[in-house]
């Protein structure tokens, strides 16, 4: 094989292997009642925020996995829920 077949199979591979792993988010160390700062500690900034008042939703996108989107739910300044947004509505827990 010359060198750009070789390069393109190694770009493919790798590829693969970063899109099929699991989320480089650390979703699993997030718990319900931490509070925001905790909660930025382990993730980091989202990549977005919305709401007001009392409550407030972080979105988060893994550099990873761009197609898929998390969220945490804040209330009153503490996790009441979190998990992926799409057809799984189920918490990531």
């Amino acid at each position: 094989m010359d060198k750009a077949k070789l390069s393109i199979l190694a770009l493919l591979i790798m590829g693969m292997v970063i899109g099929g792993c699991a989320p480089m988010l650390p979703l699993h160390q997030v718990d319900l009642g931490m509070d925001k700062k905790q909660v930025l500690e382990q993730l980091g900034q989202p990549n977005s925020v919305t709401g007001s008042g009392k409550e407030e939703y972080l979105y988060y996108v893994p550099l990873n996995r761009f197609w898929e989107r998390y969220y945490i739910y804040l209330l009153n300044g503490r996790v009441e829920a979190y998990g992926r947004l799409g057809p799984q509505q189920q918490p990531v827990k």
